[in-house]
């Protein structure tokens, strides 16, 4: 009887093994873990080079914007400059005249005036750092010159300007307006021409 319950109404135990194979095919959690790690340093290096380009561009951005912003208030203040300019001729024109007629004491409030004023427009071009081109005795220049006239002559020096009829300015190296002038130009005399050889 108990032979048969034990064979009958007892099942035995199933033995669990564990297949030594399983678990290879996943790696360990030790190796997850440094892929993540890895797969992270890589992002944040990315994001890190993408942060270091953009700060790169917005630097240059603005610094581009910076320089555009002094051409063009640069721009703007020649041409204000540039307009004062016969002003400014018309007033030292005016002080000349006054000065030629030798005044007497009527007419020297108006040459105190026109004094005062040429001084006043001299400060403004000071400040702004404008200043005259070379005139008389310098060379001629193309870019800072516009010849209206030429003298030629043996006994003078090619290029050398001989009169100035309206002054050029410039600020800051550039030209407001080109000097009008009366350039030389040098002969050769015909007694220094070359000789021809007689012909037998």
């Amino acid at each position: 009887m108990q032979d048969e319950a034990k064979k009958g109404g007892e099942t035995p135990e199933e033995e669990i093994t564990l297949d030594p194979s399983e678990g290879e095919d996943s790696p360990p959690a030790q190796d997850l873990f440094l892929e993540t790690i890895e797969e992270l340093s890589r992002e944040r290096d990315e994001y890190q080079d993408l942060l270091l380009r953009k700060q790169a561009e917005f630097e240059n951005f603005r610094k581009r914007v910076n320089r555009e912003k002094a051409e063009l208030e640069e721009a703007s203040r020649a041409e204000v400059l540039a307009e004062l300019l016969p002003v400014f001729d018309s007033a030292s024109k005016g002080l000349q005249t006054l000065r030629e007629l030798d005044p007497g004491p009527e007419l020297e409030p108006f040459l105190e005036g026109y004094e005062l004023l040429v001084k006043a427009l001299e400060g403004a071009l000071e400040r702004f750092q404008v200043s005259p081109v070379p005139g008389v005795g310098a060379r001629f220049d193309p870019n800072l010159h516009e010849a209206i006239l030429r003298e030629v002559g043996t006994d003078l020096t090619d290029g050398e300007i001989l009169e100035e009829y309206r002054s050029g300015y410039e600020m800051n190296g550039r030209l407001l307006r080109p000097s009008q002038v009366k350039v030389a130009v040098r002969s050769t005399p015909a007694s220094a021409a070359p000789a021809t050889a007689d012909k037998d």
